[in-house]
């Protein structure tokens, strides 16, 4: 007892350390929450903060924007798996084959790469905490590297999943089995957004309840960097009065565009004057951005439905917009965009995925809709478009909403409370 005394009094003479490391593409969404605890004044108050991160051009770009200040980057030049399977052949079935011989083959070399590397890491700068940031689950292969890099080098870790855990209904998931129970019994603790996406991911890793909890994210809401005027010259909108939608996310199915795209088609059909006082505007890039503007052109949509590519800041866009529609169609958790267009005092149309319907009240602060479906889609729109007023006094709403729960400040909080739970129980 007395030797457990003198620990917690060290403990508290020190600064702890606590590490982030993240995998993705290009700096999305779900690393939002890693830039505001890296930047809380009350984190840095009490730790030591470091974070690595698999080095791409694209995602530095990000961390150049998002992760200035006092913060120890560690990048890690980890080859992007997609880069080392071999080219497509011209069977779609030989070449499913083949991707999955070769994920199997060449995903075992690679993890034990990236574990080596990342326990080394984590020996050098022995922090107490490592915490993984994963866009989903399985999902990238570092941040599985990292959580059993952190147990090999005897550091306790959380592992923050933001998706829906894919299940092993497909083949390619069959191989991963083994690994997931390396990943459940490494990790002390898994984080998602939504209570939706904790019991899916209890479910397939099979984790007891206590090792499996929601914390819900927040938001820093950026300033605009140019004028509204601005905003709307540049995005060709200087004359028009009507109501402005924006879609805002990665140009990928589970994004729902097509979806809302429907719905338009089914607005200018059936409500041709409607339609007369609508704009969309979709930002973001993505794999299906040549089909999406097919689909605008053969929709005749063409006057009405703008893609801009990727948004800088978004909060220049935000600032222009009446209305964010989220048509996710699935695989979402707790979508930080929506919380950015409540904390800029934006209706929302979102699907009933996931952590939306946490995030929105329907008929209070937005609209909810059926998943896939544009009837639903269309009649939201058109709901807000025959009451011009109800789009402000929703967005009103729903600037409250976030005020009292989902502003950056309140969402460290409940990780501090985590992190400090977990200090504890060391």
């Amino acid at each position: 007892m007395y030797a457990h005394g003198l620990s917690l009094l060290g403990n508290a003479m020190r600064r702890l350390k606590i590490h982030y490391h993240s995998d993705c593409a290009f700096f999305a969404g779900c690393e939002n929450m890693l830039a505001n605890m890296c930047f809380s004044p009350v984190i840095q108050a009490e730790f030591t903060i470091s974070f690595s991160y698999r080095d791409s051009a694209l995602y530095r770009e990000g961390v150049r924007a998002r992760m200035h200040g006092d913060v120890c980057l560690y990048p890690m030049a980890f080859p992007d798996p997609s880069s080392v399977l071999p080219a497509p052949v011209a069977l779609r079935s030989a070449r499913r084959i083949i991707r999955l011989l070769s994920r199997v083959l060449f995903t075992g070399p690679l993890l034990v790469y990236e574990v080596a590397r990342l326990a080394r890491l984590f020996r050098r700068l022995s922090p107490d905490l490592v915490h993984v940031n994963n866009g989903g689950y399985p999902a990238a292969l570092s941040p599985r590297a990292a959580a059993l890099a952190a147990y090999v080098a005897g550091v306790p870790s959380i592992m923050v999943v933001n998706n829906l855990a894919l299940g092993y209904d497909h083949p390619r998931r069959w191989f991963g089995y083994a690994l997931d129970r390396l990943i459940a019994h490494s990790v002390g603790c898994f984080i998602t957004g939504s209570i939706a996406a904790a019991e899916r991911l209890q479910r397939v890793l099979r984790l007891p309840a206590r090792r499996c909890r929601s914390i819900q994210s927040g938001a820093s809401m950026r300033s605009p960097s140019e004028t509204v005027a601005e905003t709307r010259r540049r995005l060709g909108l200087e004359g028009f009065g009507g109501l402005l939608f924006a879609v805002v996310g990665v140009l990928e199915p589970r994004k729902g565009h097509h979806v809302l795209l429907e719905a338009l088609h089914r607005v200018r059909l059936c409500q041709p004057e409607s339609m007369q006082a609508i704009r969309v505007v979709l930002a973001g890039q993505g794999p299906l951005e040549r089909s999406l503007r097919q689909q605008i052109a053969d929709a005749g949509l063409e006057k009405h439905c703008f893609l801009i590519g990727q948004e800088s800041n978004i909060a220049n866009l935000f600032a222009v917009v009446d209305v964010l529609i989220a048509p996710s169609v699935g695989y979402e958790d707790f979508p930080n965009v929506i919380l950015e267009a409540m904390g800029s005092g934006k209706a929302v149309i979102a699907s009933r995925v996931a952590g939306a319907v946490e995030q929105v009240v329907d008929r209070e602060t937005g609209l909810l809709v059926t998943p896939g479906n544009s009837d639903e889609l269309a009649d939201a729109i058109c709901h807000l478009c025959n009451n011009r007023n109800l789009a402000g006094e929703l967005g009103s709403n729903g600037l409250r909403r976030f005020q009292g729960l989902f502003t950056a400040e309140r969402a460290v909080g409940r990780y501090l409370e985590l992190y400090r739970s977990l200090m504890e129980a060391q």
